[in-house]
């Protein structure tokens, strides 16, 4: 086949050809300016979606307010470490340790091998059977006991601590050793407090008996398993109040708070009717709402909210052009566009649409306020005030009653139908974008076509006409000779 540069070679008309070809490809153009605002809008729309994803995840966080609602501890205590939650509430406490929990610990006779069997060969199986009082149950009428069968070859010390372990229960099992020949298996309940003390029983095996607790008194004392740390309850007065835990970490007294114990309030001497006496030491422990949570929450809304405008300025930029130039290149690629309008109004509508809380019924009263480019500032004193004095309100004002109502609970909801992935409006218009631009894909496709089958008609014509010309030229030439 001829190429353009080819055709037109003796007739002249290559130049004509590619004329012809510049005017034809100019069929292409308005496809590839539809084309080329359409990418533009579906990069515009996926960041309007990232500014949107932002504000929702701040929403979605702010109407959570009630977890914000935190308090904070004093520090530096002496005889417990606090914490709390969100139901706590602000106040002084004067605390004194009188007793810390412990675990019950018993302690074997001595033996001077551990891997010397100490059941009696023959017997088959014996069984260990460990009960508390603690592990019963919710709806038990029992304790649920810790039951360890043991083979005739499952008697020694370390198998009979392993077995005891290998249960998982309440229960640790451990070896010390004093000297050489002087072994201990050590018990220890793994909760603390007097509801967890052991009751330990052996069955089919009396060599083994030295393992009951209480003693059954079968054998001298020395056979026996004794006591060698008392379980106890922890033991604390809060603000004159006695208080009895089984375990050092005090979880409800007072709601919301939890103390965990470390030592007993140490002593001070003073001097009462002429007589020294040692009185405990209380700590107090002070609860003050922690209002930064809070803040830091509403302060990520506007910052949100804020890149939220500076995108939609950024996506409706406008370049004033004299009459009958074409529209500024640097316009923003959402102009005009009616879907990011109606999300900009609903937005604006949000922010003045008041809440059903008396004291607090829009931003305005948080100190939060909206400039003339349509972000938002905060004033700092304003809305400390408002969160130290009336916490209660402005969590109102936010949350609503989670679902529906509240500013926060509204912007959400706004916001997770506007981005929802199938019929959320973002995903309804970007869809409809893909699929023009699909069209105009198939459009270029067959304009490409019919350019290329024109061309190619024209050049068969010009390379029909190109040897013509040819054949008149070397006609010509020959008659020429003849006439010589």
């Amino acid at each position: 086949m001829a190429s353009i540069s080819s055709v037109g070679a003796a007739s002249g008309t290559s130049d004509y050809l590619n004329q012809i070809e510049v005017q034809e490809r100019k069929r292409l153009q308005p496809i590839t300016q539809q084309q080329t605002s359409y990418k533009a809008k579906l990069t515009g729309f996926g960041t309007l979606k990232g500014s949107l994803e932002k504000l929702k995840s701040a929403s979605e966080e702010l109407k959570k307010f009630d977890k914000l609602n935190t308090t904070k501890t004093s520090e530096d205590h002496k005889t417990f470490t606090p914490s709390t939650d969100s139901k706590a509430s602000p106040g002084n406490y004067v605390i004194e340790v009188q007793q810390l929990a412990k675990a019950q610990s018993l302690q074997s006779k001595a033996f001077p091998d551990v891997k010397a069997a100490l059941g009696k060969q023959g017997k088959g199986t014996r069984t260990i059977t460990i009960t508390q009082p603690g592990e019963k149950k919710a709806g038990e009428e029992k304790e649920k006991p810790m039951c360890i069968s043991l083979k005739d070859n499952e008697t020694s010390l370390v198998e009979i601590r392993d077995a005891i372990n290998k249960q998982e229960g309440n229960v640790n099992a451990s070896i010390i050793k004093a000297e050489d020949d002087k072994n201990y298996l050590i018990l220890t309940s793994k909760k603390t407090g007097t509801k967890s003390v052991m009751t330990i029983k052996v069955e089919g095996d009396a060599e083994l008996k030295w393992l009951n607790y209480p003693s059954d008194d079968e054998g001298n004392d020395t056979g026996k398993m004794k006591q060698v740390v008392e379980p106890a309850n922890a033991k604390l007065t809060i603000n004159g109040i006695n208080i009895e835990r089984q375990t050092n970490e005090i979880k409800d007294a007072p709601e919301g708070i939890t103390l965990n114990l470390k030592k007993v309030s140490e002593k001070e001497e003073v001097e009462i009717n002429g007589k020294t006496e040692k009185r405990p030491v209380p700590e107090t422990l002070v609860v003050s709402r922690d209002i930064e949570p809070m803040k830091e929450a509403i302060k990520k809304w506007v910052d949100a909210y804020n890149e939220l405008q500076n995108t939609f300025s950024s996506l409706t930029k406008f370049k004033q052009v004299e009459q009958g130039e074409a529209a500024a290149k640097d316009n923003g690629p959402l102009l005009g566009d009616n879907t990011l309008k109606s999300i900009q109004s609903q937005l604006k509508h949000q922010l003045v649409a008041p809440q059903a809380v008396a004291d607090i019924a829009t931003l305005n009263k948080l100190g939060i306020k909206q400039k003339l480019d349509g972000t938002l500032e905060i004033s700092n004193e304003k809305l400390e005030k408002k969160l130290k004095e009336k916490p209660a309100d402005v969590k109102a004002f936010f949350m609503g009653d989670g679902k529906k109502t509240g500013f926060a609970t509204e912007s959400y909801n706004f916001l997770k139908k506007t981005l929802d992935s199938h019929e959320g409006t973002i995903a309804t218009v970007t869809e409809g974008i893909n699929k023009s631009l699909k069209k105009l894909e198939k459009q270029a496709e067959q304009t490409n076509r019919n350019i290329d089958a024109t061309m190619q008609r024209y050049k068969k014509q010009l390379t029909a006409l190109d040897k013509l010309v040819s054949s008149l030229k070397q006609a010509e030439l020959s008659l020429a000779q003849l006439l010589r």
